[in-house]
């Protein structure tokens, strides 16, 4: 059964088809000049190659405050919940097997830690986990000053609405995020 179609309906159906051939032509074009910005446009990409700056206030306080509540941990030398947020990997290769394991350096109780966070850098890894990289410095609660530089890897996973933390060295972190 063949269907007539009027010149009209002709002309509609051959604008309807030559713009699909365009915008698909634009597409191909696009994927291939620019593959990765492609990939980011559609959300495509799995993992970021590179950490870019933080620039989502609601992101950078969440890693912020998951950095504080490992200090609050710290402070308060509470062996299982510093276990628990620790990155396994970092466990692993501080042969960390159990909350027992964890060292508490000889502190006057008044001189508990704090951090400052200064640059805070983001990667993502797969959907709904992230990487950051937190550099900052330690100082006391209640005396001035400043102490060392101190870095740190916090791994949010949004699917889990969890988190870990890794402390890591000046090397590790690169100093550089991207824009």
């Amino acid at each position: 059964m063949k269907i007539k179609l009027n010149e009209s309906e002709k002309k509609v159906l051959t604008f309807w088809a030559i713009l699909a051939v365009v915008v698909v032509l634009s597409l191909l074009i696009f994927r291939l000049i620019a593959p990765e910005k492609f990939n980011k446009f559609f959300g495509l990409s799995n993992a970021d190659k590179e950490y870019s700056l933080v620039k989502d206030r609601t992101r950078y306080y969440t890693v912020f405050n998951t950095v504080n509540k490992y200090y609050s941990y710290t402070n308060d030398k509470d062996s299982e919940k510093v276990f628990m947020v620790l990155n396994d990997k970092y466990k692993q290769e501080k042969n960390i097997n159990n909350a027992g394991d964890l060292a508490w350096p000889d502190q006057v109780d008044a001189d508990k830690l704090t951090y400052n966070a200064r640059l805070m850098c983001q990667k993502k890894l797969d959907v709904g986990m992230y990487s950051f990289y937190v550099s900052g410095f330690e100082s006391y609660m209640n005396k001035p000053g400043r102490l060392s530089n101190v870095y740190y890897e916090v791994i949010l996973d949004d699917n889990n609405f969890t988190f870990n933390i890794r402390p890591i060295d000046e090397k590790t972190f690169g100093g550089e995020c991207h824009e």
